[in-house]
Protein backbone atom coordinates (compact mmCIF):
# COMPACT_ATOMS: atom_id res chain seq x y z
CA UNK A 1 0.00 0.00 0.00
CA UNK A 2 3.32 2.32 0.47
CA UNK A 3 1.72 3.55 3.22
CA UNK A 4 3.29 3.81 7.45
CA UNK A 5 0.05 1.79 8.58
CA UNK A 6 -1.08 -2.02 7.77
CA UNK A 7 -3.11 -2.25 5.08
CA UNK A 8 -6.53 -3.82 6.92
CA UNK A 9 -6.40 -0.58 8.71
CA UNK A 10 -6.53 1.31 5.44
CA UNK A 11 -10.57 2.42 5.44
CA UNK A 12 -13.44 1.82 2.77
CA UNK A 13 -16.71 3.98 3.83
CA UNK A 14 -15.06 5.10 7.19
CA UNK A 15 -14.36 1.67 8.40
CA UNK A 16 -11.13 -0.57 8.48
CA UNK A 17 -10.63 -3.13 6.15
CA UNK A 18 -10.65 -5.53 8.56
CA UNK A 19 -14.18 -4.72 10.45
CA UNK A 20 -15.45 -6.37 7.15
CA UNK A 21 -14.32 -9.89 7.56
CA UNK A 22 -14.36 -9.84 11.31
CA UNK A 23 -18.49 -9.23 10.87
CA UNK A 24 -19.17 -11.65 8.44
CA UNK A 25 -17.07 -14.43 10.30
CA UNK A 26 -19.04 -13.59 13.45
CA UNK A 27 -22.52 -13.74 11.42
CA UNK A 28 -21.85 -17.21 11.04
CA UNK A 29 -19.63 -18.88 13.90
CA UNK A 30 -20.06 -18.56 17.88
CA UNK A 31 -15.99 -17.61 18.01
CA UNK A 32 -13.59 -16.03 15.74
CA UNK A 33 -9.88 -15.74 15.86
CA UNK A 34 -7.94 -13.63 14.38
CA UNK A 35 -4.11 -14.00 12.92
CA UNK A 36 -2.27 -11.17 12.61
CA UNK A 37 1.47 -9.70 13.35
CA UNK A 38 2.44 -7.03 11.37
CA UNK A 39 2.30 -3.51 13.02
CA UNK A 40 0.34 -5.58 15.94
CA UNK A 41 0.37 -2.35 18.33
CA UNK A 42 -1.80 -0.62 15.85
CA UNK A 43 -4.20 -3.24 15.23
CA UNK A 44 -4.56 -3.85 18.68
CA UNK A 45 -6.61 -0.84 19.46
CA UNK A 46 -8.83 -1.23 17.20
CA UNK A 47 -9.63 -4.82 17.91
CA UNK A 48 -10.35 -3.85 21.03
CA UNK A 49 -13.60 -3.22 20.43
CA UNK A 50 -14.36 -6.88 18.89
CA UNK A 51 -15.16 -10.40 21.05
CA UNK A 52 -11.80 -12.19 19.46
CA UNK A 53 -9.36 -15.07 19.72
CA UNK A 54 -5.86 -13.59 18.74
CA UNK A 55 -3.15 -14.82 17.55
CA UNK A 56 0.24 -13.30 16.89
CA UNK A 57 1.88 -14.66 13.83
CA UNK A 58 5.31 -13.08 14.95
CA UNK A 59 7.12 -14.36 10.88
CA UNK A 60 4.44 -14.20 8.23
CA UNK A 61 5.39 -17.37 6.95
CA UNK A 62 2.07 -18.27 4.49
CA UNK A 63 -1.63 -18.95 5.36
CA UNK A 64 -0.51 -22.07 6.25
CA UNK A 65 1.77 -21.42 8.76
CA UNK A 66 -0.96 -18.87 9.76
CA UNK A 67 -3.44 -22.21 10.62
CA UNK A 68 -0.70 -23.79 12.04
CA UNK A 69 -0.20 -20.93 14.93
CA UNK A 70 -3.81 -20.94 15.48
CA UNK A 71 -3.72 -25.02 15.78
CA UNK A 72 -4.22 -25.12 19.79
CA UNK A 73 -7.53 -22.41 19.88
CA UNK A 74 -8.83 -24.18 16.60
CA UNK A 75 -8.35 -27.53 18.52
CA UNK A 76 -10.01 -26.09 21.57
CA UNK A 77 -12.86 -23.77 20.43
CA UNK A 78 -14.18 -24.95 17.26
CA UNK A 79 -14.45 -29.04 17.02
CA UNK A 80 -16.57 -29.31 13.53
CA UNK A 81 -15.53 -27.03 11.49
CA UNK A 82 -13.88 -23.57 10.75
CA UNK A 83 -14.49 -20.95 8.30
CA UNK A 84 -11.29 -19.31 6.99
CA UNK A 85 -11.35 -15.24 5.55
CA UNK A 86 -8.44 -13.19 4.43
CA UNK A 87 -8.41 -9.99 6.29
CA UNK A 88 -8.18 -7.99 3.38
CA UNK A 89 -11.55 -8.82 1.36
CA UNK A 90 -13.67 -6.45 2.24
CA UNK A 91 -16.56 -7.49 -0.36
CA UNK A 92 -17.67 -10.95 -0.03
CA UNK A 93 -21.19 -11.34 0.97
CA UNK A 94 -23.00 -13.10 3.49
CA UNK A 95 -25.15 -14.76 1.04
CA UNK A 96 -22.14 -16.24 -0.72
CA UNK A 97 -20.53 -17.40 2.49
CA UNK A 98 -24.05 -19.01 3.37
CA UNK A 99 -23.84 -20.82 -0.58
CA UNK A 100 -20.43 -21.97 0.47
CA UNK A 101 -21.63 -23.97 3.82
CA UNK A 102 -24.86 -25.64 2.15
CA UNK A 103 -22.57 -26.89 -0.80
CA UNK A 104 -19.69 -28.34 1.92
CA UNK A 105 -22.38 -29.61 4.32
CA UNK A 106 -24.51 -31.14 1.61
CA UNK A 107 -21.64 -33.08 -0.08
CA UNK A 108 -20.39 -34.31 3.11
CA UNK A 109 -16.63 -32.79 1.95
CA UNK A 110 -13.23 -32.42 3.59
CA UNK A 111 -13.11 -28.65 2.36
CA UNK A 112 -15.53 -26.17 0.95
CA UNK A 113 -13.55 -23.58 -1.03
CA UNK A 114 -14.97 -20.38 -2.13
CA UNK A 115 -13.91 -19.33 -6.07
CA UNK A 116 -14.75 -17.00 -8.59
CA UNK A 117 -14.72 -16.88 -12.73
CA UNK A 118 -11.95 -14.23 -13.78
CA UNK A 119 -11.41 -13.00 -17.58
CA UNK A 120 -7.70 -11.69 -16.56
CA UNK A 121 -6.80 -13.90 -13.40
CA UNK A 122 -3.06 -13.06 -13.28
CA UNK A 123 -1.67 -12.90 -9.50
CA UNK A 124 -4.84 -15.91 -8.03
CA UNK A 125 -4.12 -19.59 -7.52
CA UNK A 126 -5.94 -21.17 -9.79
CA UNK A 127 -8.55 -24.17 -9.42
CA UNK A 128 -7.43 -27.35 -10.82
CA UNK A 129 -10.42 -30.15 -12.00
CA UNK A 130 -10.18 -33.49 -12.94
CA UNK A 131 -11.97 -34.89 -16.03
CA UNK A 132 -15.45 -35.16 -13.57
CA UNK A 133 -15.25 -31.58 -12.83
CA UNK A 134 -13.91 -32.40 -9.22
CA UNK A 135 -11.50 -30.00 -7.57
CA UNK A 136 -8.06 -32.17 -7.28
CA UNK A 137 -5.50 -28.92 -6.29
CA UNK A 138 -5.00 -24.93 -6.10
CA UNK A 139 -2.00 -23.98 -8.18
CA UNK A 140 -0.24 -20.72 -6.96
CA UNK A 141 0.73 -18.18 -9.19
CA UNK A 142 4.62 -18.62 -8.70
CA UNK A 143 4.09 -22.14 -9.75
CA UNK A 144 1.91 -22.24 -12.23
CA UNK A 145 2.77 -23.43 -15.73
CA UNK A 146 1.49 -21.93 -18.86
CA UNK A 147 -1.44 -24.31 -19.05
CA UNK A 148 -2.72 -23.75 -15.29
CA UNK A 149 -2.43 -19.73 -16.38
CA UNK A 150 -4.83 -20.22 -18.65
CA UNK A 151 -7.48 -21.62 -15.92
CA UNK A 152 -9.65 -18.41 -15.34
CA UNK A 153 -11.12 -20.40 -12.23
CA UNK A 154 -9.50 -18.54 -9.21
CA UNK A 155 -9.06 -19.43 -5.37
CA UNK A 156 -10.60 -16.76 -2.49
CA UNK A 157 -8.37 -17.67 -0.40
CA UNK A 158 -12.21 -18.30 1.97
CA UNK A 159 -12.80 -21.78 3.01
CA UNK A 160 -14.85 -23.80 5.14
CA UNK A 161 -13.03 -27.10 6.21
CA UNK A 162 -13.40 -29.79 8.95
CA UNK A 163 -11.12 -29.37 11.92
CA UNK A 164 -10.31 -33.06 12.07
CA UNK A 165 -9.05 -32.62 8.35
CA UNK A 166 -7.37 -29.30 9.01
CA UNK A 167 -5.29 -29.99 11.91
CA UNK A 168 -3.69 -33.07 10.75
CA UNK A 169 -3.51 -31.82 7.12
CA UNK A 170 -2.01 -28.74 7.80
CA UNK A 171 0.57 -29.92 10.55
CA UNK A 172 1.99 -32.03 7.01
CA UNK A 173 2.00 -28.94 4.92
CA UNK A 174 6.12 -28.58 3.78
CA UNK A 175 7.66 -25.08 2.10
CA UNK A 176 9.60 -26.64 -0.87
CA UNK A 177 8.19 -23.84 -2.76
CA UNK A 178 9.46 -20.44 -4.54
CA UNK A 179 8.60 -18.73 -1.53
CA UNK A 180 9.76 -20.66 0.85
CA UNK A 181 6.05 -20.69 2.76
CA UNK A 182 3.49 -23.14 3.72
CA UNK A 183 0.58 -22.83 1.67
CA UNK A 184 -2.71 -23.32 2.80
CA UNK A 185 -3.71 -24.47 -0.38
CA UNK A 186 -1.43 -27.70 -0.72
CA UNK A 187 -4.18 -29.46 1.69
CA UNK A 188 -6.24 -29.59 -1.35
CA UNK A 189 -4.57 -32.31 -2.91
CA UNK A 190 -4.51 -34.52 0.83
CA UNK A 191 -8.68 -34.42 1.14
CA UNK A 192 -10.33 -37.08 0.03
CA UNK A 193 -13.12 -34.36 -1.02
CA UNK A 194 -13.36 -31.01 -1.77
CA UNK A 195 -16.04 -28.53 -2.84
CA UNK A 196 -16.24 -25.79 -4.63
CA UNK A 197 -18.68 -22.52 -4.78
CA UNK A 198 -18.50 -20.19 -7.49
CA UNK A 199 -19.85 -16.35 -6.39
CA UNK A 200 -21.98 -15.25 -8.51
CA UNK A 201 -20.49 -11.96 -8.57
CA UNK A 202 -16.48 -11.88 -9.41
CA UNK A 203 -16.11 -8.44 -7.44
CA UNK A 204 -16.43 -10.46 -4.09
CA UNK A 205 -12.72 -12.31 -4.70
CA UNK A 206 -10.58 -8.61 -5.33
CA UNK A 207 -8.00 -8.56 -2.34
CA UNK A 208 -6.77 -5.15 -1.74
CA UNK A 209 -3.19 -4.96 -2.09
CA UNK A 210 -3.10 -1.25 -3.22
CA UNK A 211 -4.49 2.37 -3.27
CA UNK A 212 -6.03 1.81 -6.94
CA UNK A 213 -7.44 -1.92 -5.66
CA UNK A 214 -8.84 -0.40 -2.57
CA UNK A 215 -10.61 2.49 -3.92
CA UNK A 216 -11.68 0.42 -6.86
CA UNK A 217 -13.73 -2.13 -3.67
CA UNK A 218 -14.87 1.39 -2.31
CA UNK A 219 -16.58 2.03 -5.55
CA UNK A 220 -18.23 -1.49 -5.80
CA UNK A 221 -19.29 -1.54 -2.22
CA UNK A 222 -20.57 1.69 -2.35
CA UNK A 223 -22.82 1.13 -5.60
CA UNK A 224 -24.56 -1.93 -3.84
CA UNK A 225 -25.39 0.14 -0.86
CA UNK A 226 -26.79 2.77 -2.88
CA UNK A 227 -28.87 0.17 -5.11
CA UNK A 228 -29.90 -1.35 -1.47
CA UNK A 229 -31.05 2.01 0.00
CA UNK A 230 -33.11 3.30 -3.87
CA UNK A 231 -34.56 0.27 -3.74
CA UNK A 232 -36.27 0.48 -0.42
CA UNK A 233 -37.96 3.91 -1.28
CA UNK A 234 -34.97 6.42 -0.73
CA UNK A 235 -34.39 9.05 -2.88
CA UNK A 236 -30.75 9.89 -3.84
CA UNK A 237 -30.35 12.51 -6.67
CA UNK A 238 -27.05 11.85 -8.05
CA UNK A 239 -25.57 8.20 -6.80
CA UNK A 240 -22.18 9.11 -8.22
CA UNK A 241 -21.42 11.64 -5.36
CA UNK A 242 -23.26 10.42 -2.47
CA UNK A 243 -21.88 7.71 -0.08
CA UNK A 244 -23.50 5.72 2.79
CA UNK A 245 -21.54 3.55 5.38
CA UNK A 246 -23.06 -0.16 5.55
CA UNK A 247 -23.66 0.67 9.27
CA UNK A 248 -26.01 3.57 8.51
CA UNK A 249 -29.84 3.34 8.65
CA UNK A 250 -32.33 4.90 6.40
CA UNK A 251 -36.25 5.37 6.90
CA UNK A 252 -39.10 6.07 4.43
CA UNK A 253 -39.28 8.98 2.36
CA UNK A 254 -35.77 10.63 2.85
CA UNK A 255 -33.84 12.35 0.20
CA UNK A 256 -30.18 12.74 0.03
CA UNK A 257 -28.76 15.53 -2.65
CA UNK A 258 -25.12 15.56 -4.42
CA UNK A 259 -21.67 15.29 -2.41
CA UNK A 260 -23.59 13.69 0.82
CA UNK A 261 -21.51 11.43 2.90
CA UNK A 262 -23.44 9.47 5.94
CA UNK A 263 -20.89 7.24 7.76
CA UNK A 264 -20.56 5.45 10.62
CA UNK A 265 -24.03 4.65 12.84
CA UNK A 266 -26.31 7.13 11.67
CA UNK A 267 -29.66 7.29 11.76
CA UNK A 268 -32.02 9.22 9.43
CA UNK A 269 -35.54 9.14 10.09
CA UNK A 270 -38.66 9.37 7.76
CA UNK A 271 -39.26 12.54 5.48
CA UNK A 272 -36.03 13.97 6.09
CA UNK A 273 -33.95 15.77 3.37
CA UNK A 274 -30.19 15.98 3.22
CA UNK A 275 -29.03 19.01 1.26
CA UNK A 276 -25.94 18.96 -1.17
CA UNK A 277 -22.46 19.06 0.43
CA UNK A 278 -23.15 17.53 3.96
CA UNK A 279 -20.88 15.29 6.26
CA UNK A 280 -23.22 13.38 8.78
CA UNK A 281 -20.89 10.89 10.75
CA UNK A 282 -22.36 8.65 14.38
CA UNK A 283 -25.41 11.39 14.40
CA UNK A 284 -28.82 11.20 14.43
CA UNK A 285 -31.60 12.64 12.76
CA UNK A 286 -35.29 12.45 13.83
CA UNK A 287 -38.09 12.63 11.11
CA UNK A 288 -39.31 15.97 9.08
CA UNK A 289 -35.82 17.30 9.20
CA UNK A 290 -34.06 19.46 6.81
CA UNK A 291 -29.98 19.75 7.06
CA UNK A 292 -28.84 22.58 5.32
CA UNK A 293 -26.27 22.47 2.14
CA UNK A 294 -22.11 22.11 3.53
CA UNK A 295 -23.40 21.34 6.90
CA UNK A 296 -21.26 19.75 9.19
CA UNK A 297 -22.60 17.15 12.03
CA UNK A 298 -20.99 14.66 14.22
CA UNK A 299 -21.99 12.86 17.08
CA UNK A 300 -25.10 15.35 16.74
CA UNK A 301 -28.76 14.48 18.02
CA UNK A 302 -30.97 16.52 15.49
CA UNK A 303 -34.68 16.80 16.99
CA UNK A 304 -37.60 15.83 14.73
CA UNK A 305 -39.06 18.87 12.39
CA UNK A 306 -35.60 20.66 13.02
CA UNK A 307 -34.39 22.72 10.06
CA UNK A 308 -30.66 23.07 10.13
CA UNK A 309 -29.42 26.38 8.23
CA UNK A 310 -26.62 25.81 5.82
CA UNK A 311 -23.35 25.52 6.75
CA UNK A 312 -24.02 24.57 10.20
CA UNK A 313 -21.38 22.43 12.23
CA UNK A 314 -22.41 20.42 14.95
CA UNK A 315 -19.52 18.40 16.89
CA UNK A 316 -20.43 15.79 19.78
Amino acid sequence: MKASRPKVLHEILGLPLIYYPIDLAQSFSRKTIIVYGHKKELLDTYLEGFDLEKVVQETPLGTGHAVMQASGLIRKISPDSVLIIPGDMPLVQKGSIASLIDTFTSTKSDMGILTAIFDNPHGYGRIKRDDEGRVISIVEEVEASREDKKIREINTGVYIIKTSFLLDAASRIESNNKKGEFFLTDIVGMADKVSACITEDSNEAHGINSQKQLAHAASVMQHKILGLWMDAGTTIIDPNTTWIGPQSRIGENVEIWPNSHILGTCRIKDNTRIMPNTWIQDSHIAEDCIIGHNSILEHAEIKKKTTLKEYTVIRE
